[in-house]
C-alpha cells in the first residue's frame, strides 16, 4: 500500500516535470519537448508511485472479488493513512453504496429506494466513525470523487441524484454501520 509521502512525492515530481521545459530560455542547444502529463502519470502509476484509478468507460468498473466495491476504490481506501479504527470499514460501506447508486436500474423503484437507504446509512456510518465532523465530511466527499471519476460515472450519478432529489428517506438506525 502506498503511503501519503510516496503519493506526495509522486505529485511533486509530476508538478516539477510538467513545469519544466518549453520556456524557450537558456539559449543553448534545443531541448526535447517535455513529456505530456498523461505520459508522466502513466509512468508514475505503472511504477507504483501514484495510485491508479479505473478510468474506463464502463460505469461499473472492475470488481474482481464481487464485494460490491471497485478494486481501485478498495486500494484507494487502503492507502488512506488518515483512516484508522473503524473508518476503513465505514469507507468501504460508503464506496459500496456509491457503486450501487451508479449501477442501479433507475426504473426499478425498489432498487432505487434500497440504494438511497444504503447511501444514507453509509454516510451516517462515516460521520459516526470519523474522528471529527470535518474528517467525516472530507471522507464522504473524497469517496464520491474517487468513485464518480469518469464522465460516464458522473452522468450515472447525476441521473440518480435527479431521480431521488426531494425524496424523503428514513433516518439510519443506530450508527448506520452494517
Amino acid at each position: 500500500m502506498l503511503n501519503k509521502t510516496t503519493r506526495l512525492l509522486g505529485l511533486v515530481a509530476l508538478g516539477v516535470l510538467t513545469g519544466c521545459g518549453g520556456g524557450g530560455g537558456g539559449g543553448g542547444a534545443a531541448e526535447a519537448p517535455a513529456e505530456s502529463t498523461t505520459a508522466v502519470m502513466t509512468k508514475l502509476q505503472t511504477g507504483g508511485a501514484v495510485l491508479s484509478l479505473d478510468r474506463s468507460t464502463a460505469v461499473a468498473g472492475t470488481d474482481a472479488n464481487g464485494d460490491g466495491v471497485r478494486d481501485d476504490v478498495t486500494a484507494w481506501i487502503g492507502a488512506q493513512t488518515a483512516y484508522s479504527g473503524d473508518l476503513p470499514k465505514a469507507a468501504a460501506q460508503l464506496a459500496k453504496a456509491y457503486q450501487s447508486v451508479l449501477t442501479v436500474t433507475l426504473t426499478d423503484d425498489a432498487a432505487v429506494r434500497a440504494a438511497r437507504l444504503a447511501s444514507s446509512d453509509a454516510v451516517e456510518c462515516i460521520m459516526q466513525k470519523a474522528p471529527s465532523i470535518e474528517a467525516g465530511y472530507k471522507a464522504v466527499a473524497d469517496l464520491r470523487r474517487v468513485t464518480v471519476n469518469t464522465d460516464a460515472r458522473v452522468k450515472a450519478y447525476l441521473s440518480y441524484v435527479e431521480l431521488v432529489n426531494d425524496t424523503v428517506v428514513r433516518a439510519p438506525q443506530g450508527d448506520g454501520c452494517v
